[in-house]
């Protein structure tokens, strides 16, 4: 599913023009974007939690050539299903 289908299923449901549905796409998407960046957890009830988490300097390989190489520090998203999404998924 993309983007697109998302605006789509939100148009279509909620009797809006195509562009308005666009546009509450986008600014969900851009504040999602933001708490993110601002290092909050962002909670969806019913669907899960999203987190900034730190990434520790890790050794690994370079896949063309199997030489050792240091993988940087970063910042990387986690998400933690929600037992509500957990189960409609585990149901079918």
């Amino acid at each position: 599913m993309t983007k697109e289908d998302i605006v789509n299923r939100i148009w279509e449901e909620l009797d809006l023009n195509k562009k308005e549905a666009a546009d509450i796409i986008d600014q969900l998407l851009t504040n999602m974007k933001m708490v993110l960046k601002d290092g909050e957890k962002l909670k969806i009830g019913g669907f899960g939690v999203f987190e900034v988490r730190e990434r520790k300097p890790r050794m690994g390989r370079n896949p063309k050539t199997g030489e050792p190489a240091e993988i940087k520090a970063g910042q990387t998203i986690k998400f933690k299903p929600g037992k509500t999404l957990r189960n409609a998924v585990s149901e079918g």
